[in-house]
């Protein structure tokens, strides 16, 4: 699913358009999974979980979050047709229903994520391995 492309007959309030209206000028989506009820988005800095419509809160539809220090995904199991996609950051949680078909995709942006919160944290110890690491 390409954000620069909405789907054929897609309503212009669509969590898609919203995403791509909320960009910074130049910035790419590295992976993007549709959702129940939204899409989710990895930037190369941000994570982003745009609601369809517009009766979410925040009133906006969007939360965002920096990929950094602090911020966790995790994938739990899938349970009949869909599967859960768990984000903390310190102590605030948000979760995001993702249905089987599209469950590789979502396994993809969590692995991505990881990754880079791996190389940051490299960075952070200047290429020194954390402690049982």
């Amino acid at each position: 699913m390409n954000p620069a492309t909405p789907a054929p007959g897609a309503h212009p309030d669509t969590a898609v358009s919203r995403l791509r209206a909320i960009l910074a000028k130049g910035e790419e989506i590295t992976n993007l999974v549709p959702a129940i009820g939204c899409v989710i988005a990895l930037t190369p800095r941000r994570l982003l979980i745009v609601r369809e419509g517009s009766s979410f809160r925040p009133k906006t539809g969007v939360r965002e979050w920096d990929v950094g220090a602090g911020m966790s995904v995790r994938a739990g199991l899938v349970r009949q047709g869909s599967g859960s996609l768990v984000i903390k950051w310190g102590r605030n949680a948000t979760s995001v229903f993702v249905r089987a078909e599209h469950w590789d995709d979502a396994l993809a942006l969590v692995g991505t994520v990881r990754a880079r919160l791996r190389l940051e944290e490299g960075r952070a110890l200047g290429g020194r391995r954390p402690p049982g690491g």
